[in-house]
Formats: C-alpha cells, structure tokens, sequence
C-alpha cells in the first residue's frame, strides 16, 4: 500500500501531465483522481485548497527543478559561451511539442489568486531569471556582451526556448552576434 508522501507524488505527476496537455483551465481533479486510483475526495486531503493548491504545488516543484538544472548549467564549461550553451539545454529540456510547461506555469497565473501568483511569480524570478541575470551582468562587466543585463536575459532565454539540442551552439552564436561587445 502506497504512503500519503508517495500519494501526494502521484497526485501532482497526474496533475502536472495533464496540466501540461491542458493548461490550467482545462484541469479535471476528477480526472486526476481517476488516474492515480484514488477517489477524488482524497485529492483534498493531501491538497485542502485543490486546484490552486495542486497547481502550487507543481508549479513550485518545477521552478525548484529548474533552478537545480540552471545552477548546474552555470557551474558547467570554462567559459560564458559554454555556460550559455548549458543554458539552452536546460531550456529545451523544458519545451514540449507544443506549449511548453513553464508557458502553462505562466499562462494560470492570471488565474489564480493574487497570493499564488505572488509565490509562483515571486519563485520563478529569484530562482529561474536571477540567475541567468547574475550570469549576463558578469558578462556585460567582462566585456562579453553589452546591453541591459535583464534585456539580454530575457531575449536570450526565449530565443533558447526555440532551439533544439542539436542547435544549442548555433543559438549561442546567432544570440551573441547580436550582443556581443563592439
């Protein structure tokens, strides 16, 4: 017989696949019960707000996932391109077929309440973009690149989330052609 620990896992995975394959909106807790086996009122035992507490709980799950990832790709490689291309495989590992999970992070925030966007947001910017902020600032103090360090972030990291682990390097190279020091 399973745990409450190993329930409550098993309530967010099937939470977050269909999460991922819906979007917040589309969000069944009755589906979610069925797929991990239990009845629904059991989700409210282990997630007593439900929805927003299930989506909580995933959405901070994966920013703190990602932030593990983002601190290994900024501990890999000698140099600021080496760590950019460690920065686009992060990123592609996060991209699904079509919306990527952290889009689905982002798109429920206007529709949850304000406390939860405040955590998720508040989560998301200190542990995903500070990071990668820090990163571009030491670049642009270096000479590497030039520009606003949360501008070069931002258009870096979308640019990544459209590459592939095949192009990492050739993203890394048309993104520093553009901001690269004069």
């Amino acid at each position: 017989m399973s745990t409450d620990t190993d329930t409550r896992a098993q309530i967010m995975d099937a939470f977050g696949e269909q999460f991922s394959a819906t979007g917040y909106p589309g969000i069944s807790l009755l589906e979610v019960a069925r797929t991990v086996g239990i009845r629904k009122p059991s989700i409210y035992h282990h997630f007593p707000g439900g929805k927003e507490d299930l989506y909580t709980a995933v959405a901070v799950r994966f920013i703190e996932t990602t932030h593990e990832r983002i601190t290994e790709a900024l501990a890999e490689g000698e140099t600021f391109e080496d760590r950019l291309k460690a920065l686009v495989r992060v990123s592609v590992e996060h991209t699904g077929a079509t919306v990527s999970f952290e889009q689905r992070v982002y798109d429920a925030l206007d529709l949850v309440s304000d406390e939860t966007r405040e955590r998720v947001s508040g989560l998301y910017v200190g542990q995903v973009l500070d990071p990668v902020v820090t990163l571009f600032t030491e670049a642009v103090e270096d000479g590497h690149v030039e520009g606003d360090p949360h501008f070069l972030t931002n258009a870096f990291l979308h640019l990544a989330r459209g590459a592939s682990l095949e192009n990492a390097g050739a993203t890394v190279d048309l993104f520093l052609n553009g901001a690269r020091a004069r």
